[in-house]
């Protein structure tokens, strides 16, 4: 009759010291949510900017954007998407400016703006 309310006693501890157990070791889990403990990880900054090009010669202009040459059809649009500092040459000759010739570079404040090339 005595052994019933140890029982319980000693079932009560050990449930007791599993329960204040249990947040340690759910941080100490090596697959839990805090897998990375370096939060700058996980916060990107939007480096990227988009700006448009528009052609409003007669004929279709090329233009070299991070290596690589686009081509703007006559009174077209086209939409760019790049870093920050991404500079855009002229990659076809035409009024105002010769092949090779700096149009502009990538920045901030050109963020959803509209550029237009002759």
């Amino acid at each position: 009759m005595f052994q019933t309310p140890r029982t319980i006693a000693y079932t009560l501890a050990v449930l007791l010291v599993a329960g204040a157990m249990a947040p340690v070791a759910a941080n100490a889990w090596p697959l839990g949510t805090k897998t990375n403990p370096d939060t700058t990880v996980g916060q990107t900054h939007e480096t990227r900017v988009s700006v448009q090009i528009h052609n409003k010669s007669k004929q279709a202009q090329s233009l070299k954007v991070e290596g690589e040459v686009y081509t703007v059809p006559a009174h077209q649009t086209l939409t760019f998407k790049a870093p920050l500092g991404t500079v855009v040459y002229a990659d076809s000759a035409c009024k105002g400016h010769g092949k090779g010739d700096l149009l502009f570079s990538f920045t901030a404040e050109m963020k959803d703006a509209t550029f237009t090339i002759d």
